[in-house]
């Protein structure tokens, strides 16, 4: 065996003990052996020691020993740096794997359009509460955009993705949209055939407050002088519109399904719109607002099929 080799087989290198960096970290914010010896609560010679075998396993001169002071070599800033971006990392880390073990407690304000509330109350809240004892959420009912950087609400359901950059947004729902009327109704007008037949009946439209979201649009090329026509600034007054034998109306699937009084006209959605699930950057790291955004995604993906208004097979 070559000489080379059996000296590098006597001697292997040292390997390198990270508790020693904290010895490099502490000489240098405490400024002295004495002052890195009482922040690591630990004796003179051990901080010497322990620089030593830092030494041997980098294989260069870190410290320059001048008494009680000392001075960095090149090499020892370098490793400093290196020891203060590796303490970054790991307290980093820390952070994050502690914030998601904490149980999510406090108040969760939900920004929603109505017509999801009622859902919402009977199925999410009640399985929230056995997952999360110590969560509250507030479901708020409403048609205006919440705004979530003034605090408004905590988390929204948008029915077209945000373009502000400091939100976060997870798709959560496709609804599809479907063609209603009453039983009463269709028996005595009968039932359109084809969406050209619309001309020839009565329609519940929305209110132009409304006409931000495609779907609730619909039904306007249909519209015909000749017929009776009706406009509605919510889902539940149109529903209630189709209900009294107003006419035609395009409804949420989830919504107009759940009324057996509304017959469909078409079997399948003539239209649909996606749901985000929205939050602020900010707030995005919260153990509260995860385990909501996570159960509002959750809840709406176990039901893709009833809101995107899938016909029966």
């Amino acid at each position: 065996m070559p000489i080379a080799a059996r000296a590098a087989c006597k001697n292997p290198p040292v390997p390198l003990e990270w508790s020693d960096l904290k010895v490099l970290l502490a000489l240098a914010r405490a400024g002295s052996v004495a002052g890195a010896a009482r922040e690591l609560q630990v004796d003179h010679s051990t901080i010497s020691r322990r620089l030593a075998a830092l030494e041997d396993a980098v294989g260069a001169r870190l410290v320059i020993r001048g008494g009680r002071e000392f001075s960095l070599t090149a090499d020892g800033r370098a490793m400093l740096e290196a020891a203060e971006t590796a303490e970054a990392a790991t307290a980093a880390a820390l952070r994050s794997v502690r914030a998601s073990k904490v149980e999510a407690v406090g108040q969760v304000s939900v920004s929603v359009a109505p017509a999801f509330v009622p859902l919402l109350m009977r199925e999410l809240i009640p399985a929230l509460r056995r997952s999360h004892p110590l969560l509250s959420v507030e479901l708020r009912g409403s048609f205006q955009r919440a705004d979530l950087a003034k605090g408004e609400a905590d988390i929204a359901l948008r029915m077209a993705r945000p373009s502000e950059p400091a939100l976060v947004a997870r798709r959560a729902v496709d609804t599809g949209w479907c063609v209603y009327a009453a039983h009463g109704y269709l028996a005595a007008r009968g039932c359109p055939a084809a969406a050209d037949d619309l001309r020839q009946h009565d329609l519940v439209l929305y209110a132009d407050n409304l006409h931000s979201a495609p779907p609730t649009r619909w039904l306007e090329p249909y519209k015909n002088a000749a017929h009776g026509a009706a406009r509605m600034d919510s889902l539940e007054t149109a529903c209630s519109a189709a209900l009294a034998g107003g006419g035609v109306v395009v409804l949420p699937a989830f919504v107009g399904d759940a009324v057996p009084e509304l017959q469909r006209v078409f079997a399948a959605p003539v239209a649909s719109n996606t749901g985000w699930v929205v939050y602020h950057e900010s707030v995005r790291e919260h153990p509260r607002i995860r385990a909501v955004g996570d159960a509002l995604v959750g809840f709406f993906q176990a039901r893709e099929a009833m809101f995107a208004g899938i016909p029966a097979a």
